[in-house]
C-alpha cells in the first residue's frame, strides 16, 4: 500500500511537473496581415447575416463612386478582426463601390457595429472619401431571400449611407449569397 501510494505519488508529481516544461506555441504569425486602425469594432449579432446585400439597379453615389454592395462576413471572421488577425484587402464587413473605368474599390471599416438588427459601418475611400451606413436588418426578408437562394421582393436591409458630404435614405439592399 505504501509503494502504491509513492509511485502514485510520483506520477501525480511528474505529470504535474510536465504542465511546467511545456514550451509555450508561438503566436501564430501572418505576414499578411493589416496594421489595426484603432476603431471601435464590436459585433452581436446571434443569426447568420453573412452574404452581400447589393442596391440592384438603384444608383447611390454620385456618378464617379457608385455603391454596389455591402459585405457581411461570418462570426469567426469578426472575431479575427477583432483579435487583429486582418487579411489585407478584406474585413468581416466591407462596402464595394464602382468607380469610373467600370472597376471596384472596396471601402474596408474604420468602425463597425453590427447586431441581429443592425448594421453600422464608417470607412474611408481611397481618394479620402469618408462613407457611413447605418442600416435596419429585416429578418423576414432575410430568411426569405435565404431561402429563395437570393431576391425576394422586400429588402434585407434598408440603410442610410452617407458618401462624402451627400446622404441617401431609404436605401435597398438585397441580400444574395454571392458567386
Amino acid at each position: 500500500m505504501r509503494r502504491s501510494l509513492m509511485v502514485l505519488t510520483f506520477v501525480a508529481l511528474a505529470a504535474a511537473g510536465c504542465d511546467r516544461l511545456t514550451v509555450p506555441a508561438a503566436p501564430d504569425k501572418d505576414t499578411g496581415t493589416v496594421a489595426a486602425r484603432g476603431g471601435d469594432f464590436r459585433h452581436s449579432q446571434t443569426a447568420d447575416l453573412s452574404g452581400y446585400y447589393s442596391t440592384g439597379e438603384a444608383q447611390v453615389g454620385p456618378d464617379d463612386f457608385q455603391l454596389m454592395s455591402l459585405f457581411v462576413g461570418q462570426v469567426p471572421d469578426f472575431v479575427n478582426w477583432e483579435a487583429g488577425r486582418r487579411p489585407g484587402g478584406y474585413a468581416p464587413v466591407m462596402l464595394e463601390f464602382l468607380t469610373p473605368g467600370e472597376t471596384t474599390e472596396r471601402v474596408l471599416p474604420d468602425s463597425y457595429s453590427i447586431s441581429d438588427g443592425r448594421i453600422r459601418m464608417s470607412g474611408t475611400s481611397a481618394d479620402g472619401v469618408r462613407v457611413t451606413v447605418d442600416g435596419q436588418m429585416n429578418a423576414g426578408a432575410l430568411a426569405t431571400a435565404r431561402r429563395n437562394l437570393g431576391g425576394g421582393e422586400a429588402a434585407a436591409v434598408t440603410a442610410a449611407v452617407r458618401i462624402g458630404d451627400q446622404t441617401f435614405s431609404g436605401v435597398k439592399l438585397h441580400w444574395n449569397g454571392g458567386d
